[in-house]
């Protein structure tokens, strides 16, 4: 599953090249249909919390939520000076690395993947990485099984992420609840808790 590091770096690049909606209200608009799906008040529920949100984009997820503390790991940062400014004046550190070169705290309240695992360097490593360090694991993904391309080197299927996480979500059809600006192809969602929580 794990992809090389210069892979990652391609992947990186061509995603850089291809990611153009940088609008603070297209992602607004679609992380409160995200946000709602799951359940959850971004404004109220997460004040007492330390979020962290992995491979968050150029406008994070965390940028409309209210929370103790607010982490974004999103190597693209580094590129996006422009977003990456507005993201720390809303309060998020950004982190501009690779999730599976951090030495991740241990107290992390809440670890999120909202569309996210299909970039990365190894989408197994990475949700095991969020179960041992947080007690709860939010997650969005598109499982719509398509082949892996220069910016996507990983096929993500429900299958995937239950083998590591045990069948914990739901299936979102894509475009049965939005017809725009949101998934139009099958997701896998829900909330994973931590046994001992």
């Amino acid at each position: 599953m794990r992809v090389s590091h210069e892979r990652w770096l391609a992947a990186q690049d061509a995603e850089f090249r291809e990611y153009r909606d940088h609008s603070v209200e297209s992602a607004e608009d679609r992380f409160m249909k995200t946000f709602k799906i799951l359940g959850v008040n971004p404004k109220e529920d997460f004040k007492d919390k330390v979020i962290v949100e992995v491979a968050a984009g150029s406008v994070p997820a965390l940028t409309f939520v209210e929370a103790k503390r607010k982490i974004a790991i999103e190597p693209l940062m580094e590129k996006w000076v422009e977003q990456r400014k507005a993201a720390e004046a809303a309060g998020i550190e950004v982190v501009c690395e690779a999730y599976e070169y951090l030495d991740i705290e241990l107290d992390i309240d809440e670890t999120w993947f909202f569309n996210c695992i299909e970039h990365v360097i190894d989408p197994v490593e990475q949700l095991q990485t969020a179960m041992k360090t947080s007690k709860v694991v939010r997650l969005f993904e598109a499982t719509n099984g398509l082949p892996p391309s220069t910016a996507h080197p990983h096929t993500i299927t429900k299958d995937l992420i239950t083998e590591v996480m045990g069948d914990f979500g739901k299936i979102y059809k894509g475009g049965s609840r939005y017809k725009k600006n949101f998934h139009q192809s099958d997701c896998y969602y829900g909330t994973w808790v931590r046994d001992d929580v």
